[in-house]
């Protein structure tokens, strides 16, 4: 009998079984199937790099069934290859090429997916449709949330309306994601049930996700920078900032959700929540370490890898910045442009963090997190958390 060939897993036909029910109500015999794939994983052949894609997918595919699904799993992380997608030492104009890339490609396929709806050709997730003004008004929602990127990208709209610009879109999106980057936007689109917004619900979390990583890394590399070369530094941070305020973008497309939608497939995400997302608490302690009450919370326990980052003393820009306010050879210049940065950033991060809060207040109310937190009064009390422990760097 011959040997099975990673590459020739018929992912085509496992997804199409999955969206049919959902992954929350998928066969128990197939997930069988794949669980015994598993299993066997010594015998699969293949190129590592169809080994490595495979096994993510049977990561994300058999959450469910192994009792640890969880925020990354929904949204399918592991496939997207966002633990790999970024990178330290680009240049500013590198890193925002590579993360608009991949926010074309998310939100290039969204705008695919509610044109294909509209015209009444899409396959999957058929229930609880928008109405026709509801999904135009998304298409330009997915406009304005793309803008810079398209500006960057070169991609002149014709104002041919949203259903013409949205097909624009989505055709360059098409014809400008490589065939790694096509693989990805299929295989991480599981969605738990069959509503059709929950497509729209998956694209924004994961164009969110992709964000906060590209955040993470270039703070990461400001913190680096701060001691020795200051002005590297504040570049870094101007770059944060310019990702942080487009991020804010995906905010009224992500409210256009349709809320007897939302709680119709919100029923099968017990389990996984935004308190896990490992990119958001990453950019939260490398402005500043949390407290030790904050450290052994939940909000640090659902994210062990950050949590035992924290502990082994991965330094923040508030730690690095009091080491440089006391260097007196601190040029003031210096530390005017640092105290500019800082704060934009603290105040874009602040204005996230409200966006979140009201976002979370209008579609769940009195209702629990879907991550086993108290949800709403939750995010109230984190929006109070300072987002940098220091006071501003030219005050000294």
């Amino acid at each position: 009998m011959q040997a099975p060939t990673a590459g020739r897993f018929p992912y085509a036909e496992t997804l199409a079984t999955y969206r049919a029910s959902g992954k929350h109500f998928v066969a128990r015999n197939v997930t069988a199937r794949l669980d015994g794939l598993r299993d066997n994983w010594q015998r699969i052949e293949g190129a590592e790099v169809d080994r490595r894609r495979l096994d993510d997918f049977l990561f994300v595919a058999l959450d469910k069934v192994d009792g640890r699904y969880d925020y990354a799993s929904y949204c399918a992380l592991p496939v997207l290859g966002l633990d790999r997608m970024t990178a330290p030492g680009l240049t500013r104009r590198e890193v925002l090429c590579q993360r608009d890339a991949a926010q074309l490609a998310l939100l290039g396929d969204l705008a695919g997916f509610e044109l294909d709806a509209l015209e009444g050709t899409a396959e999957i997730l058929p229930e609880k449709r928008p109405a026709p003004d509801l999904a135009r008004r998304r298409l330009r929602l997915v406009l304005a949330a793309l803008r810079p990127t398209l500006e960057r990208e070169s991609i002149v709209l014709r104002n041919a309306g949203p259903e013409g610009d949205a097909r624009s879109v989505a055709d360059h999106a098409r014809a400008r994601v490589s065939k790694a980057w096509r693989h990805r936007l299929d295989a991480s689109m599981i969605p738990v049930h069959v509503v059709h917004d929950e497509y729209l619900f998956l694209r924004v979390l994961q164009s969110f996700e992709v964000t906060f990583a590209w955040i993470a890394t270039v703070l990461q590399e400001a913190v680096s920078a701060l001691p020795t070369a200051p002005a590297r530094a504040v570049e870094r941070l101007k770059l944060a900032n310019v990702l942080l305020r487009e991020a804010l973008r995906l905010f009224p497309l992500i409210g256009s959700l349709q809320p007897a939608a939302f709680h119709d497939f919100r029923r099968f995400t017990e389990g996984a929540s935004a308190i896990q997302s490992t990119g958001y608490k990453r950019v939260e302690a490398l402005c500043s370490a949390p407290g030790a009450e904050r450290l052994n919370s939940v909000a640090y326990r659902s994210v062990p890898q950050v949590q035992e980052e924290v502990r082994a003393g991965v330094p923040s820009l508030s730690a690095a910045l009091e080491t440089l306010r006391d260097d007196r050879a601190s040029e003031p210049d210096d530390l005017a442009l640092l105290d500019a940065e800082m704060t934009e950033f603290a105040r874009q991060l602040g204005r996230w963090r409200q966006a979140h809060f009201e976002l979370a207040r209008r579609y769940l109310g009195e209702r629990g997190g879907t991550g086993y937190t108290e949800g709403v009064p939750y995010l109230a009390e984190t929006r109070q958390i300072p987002v940098f422990r220091s006071s501003p760097p030219g005050s000294s």
